[in-house]
């Protein structure tokens, strides 16, 4: 009788590792997810601050340190499924490309080199959810993390009153500014209604946080956040499957018809009254002598632009803005003249191809969530960026979501697995 231990079956050994890597690869995609929000991080780096020091900016920048420090690890997890997919998203590929290859002419190149790098590597792990994930399993996930970011939310403004408002009163949650709580609040608001669709929670649970994302878009007093989730929101509830009764829609259709008549007819009559209820003014706060600047910039390298998002890091250029416009604007306050402004007209031409291949794939999935998540997400994008600054912002959930949402649809059209 032999001494020798009995070897072990093999793959035995490698089991527990093999159910240990993928939870791995997951909890680490949820952590990307999470700090791709913005929430909690910035907010307790500023304090009751009215913006970030260069010190606290420096801080939170460590924190992406381990996230892409982990980006070539999962990318080679999914070596050769990765590769199949961006060789078919060639317009992506040429983004990335002229996003890395502007600090070859760059005002900043420092900043344009780390801000390419993330937007690449952002890329890389939507691709990977993307890859990962069905169109249920990706709103499940997103549902999962905006209750957690209204949760936070709602934390912040009742424990912490002081640090969860802006000194006009308006509230910003676990956010850093009471836009960033509109833009999350709004993506809730669509994510809760998908999730509301598909019976992806409890109804009870749904709505409680449906009625609690309503609340935190009216008091961010984000206008652009309410206006445009209303519309695309409206838009969902008449159309595809489980849509509201003919007779519904009908009421609804003509509410909204004669409210729109009396609402254009109110700022035609009383402009000034109007924008003061928004809290607004004649130039939509001064974003229109902004334009103008920025599109004077523009004319001056109208094809490749200053660097991916450099001209507003430069504080020679910040000081001009503020002493021509009495006011310091962090960008360029539209995503489409931040494109072009950093990349110039060839890089807007690639971005808006790249969003119309996106709603291309979208109409054709045969994975009906993935779809239907992607045109709504897709609708308020466009819509948003025409006077926010969230387009191909680099370590943003939206981009993260887009990427995804394109690789998923895409496999979905083609029957690939």
């Amino acid at each position: 009788m032999s001494g020798a231990p009995h070897a072990s079956p093999p793959g035995v050994a490698a089991r527990p590792a093999g159910r240990l890597l993928p939870v791995a690869v997951e909890a680490y995609l949820a952590w990307v997810l999470v700090l791709s929000t913005g929430a909690v991080l910035p907010l307790l780096a500023m304090g009751e601050g009215t913006s970030l020091a260069p010190e606290d900016s420096a801080l939170l920048r460590l924190t992406l340190v381990p996230v892409l420090a982990m980006v070539p690890v999962v990318v080679a997890l999914h070596g050769r499924a990765l590769l199949a997919e961006l060789v078919r998203l060639p317009l992506l590929l040429a983004l990335l490309g002229l996003a890395l290859f502007s600090t070859l002419w760059s005002v900043e190149p420092g900043a344009t080199l780390r801000r390419a790098v993330a937007f690449a590597a952002y890329a890389l792990l939507g691709a990977v959810m993307g890859l990962r994930w069905s169109g249920r399993e990706l709103v499940e996930r997103l549902l999962w993390l905006v209750l957690f970011v209204l949760a936070a939310s709602l934390f912040f403004q009742l424990a912490l009153p002081g640090l969860a408002r802006m000194g006009d009163g308006a509230w910003r949650g676990a956010f850093a500014h009471k836009n960033v709580l509109g833009q999350m609040a709004a993506f809730a608001v669509l994510v809760l209604l998908l999730a509301w669709r598909q019976r992806l929670a409890a109804r009870p649970l749904l709505a409680a946080a449906l009625v609690l994302a309503l609340l935190f878009l009216l008091f961010a007093r984000s206008a652009t956040s309410l206006v445009v989730t209303l519309a695309v929101a409206a838009g969902f509830l008449l159309t595809g499957r489980g849509a509201m009764p003919p007779l519904a829609k009908a009421a609804i259709v003509a509410f909204a018809a004669a409210g729109l008549a009396l609402a254009v007819l109110w700022v035609v009559l009383a402009p000034e009254a109007v924008v003061e209820l928004l809290g607004r003014d004649l130039t939509l706060t001064g974003r229109l002598p902004l334009w103008e600047l920025i599109l004077t910039r523009i004319a001056e390298r109208p094809w490749h632009g200053y660097g991916f998002h450099a001209l507003f890091t430069v504080p020679a250029f910040a000081d001009y803005v503020l002493l021509t416009l009495g006011w310091n604007a962090p960008n360029a306050h539209s995503g489409y003249l931040e494109v072009a402004l950093g990349l110039g007209w060839i890089g807007l031409g690639l971005t808006l191809a790249l969003l119309a291949q996106a709603g291309l794939r979208a109409l054709g999935s045969t994975d009906p969530l993935a779809g239907q998540a992607a045109l709504l997400f897709l609708a308020a994008y466009l819509a948003r960026n025409l006077v926010e600054s969230e387009l191909l912002l680099q370590t943003h959930l939206s981009w993260l979501v887009l990427v995804a949402l394109l690789v998923r649809t895409g496999l979905a059209r083609s029957g690939r697995p």
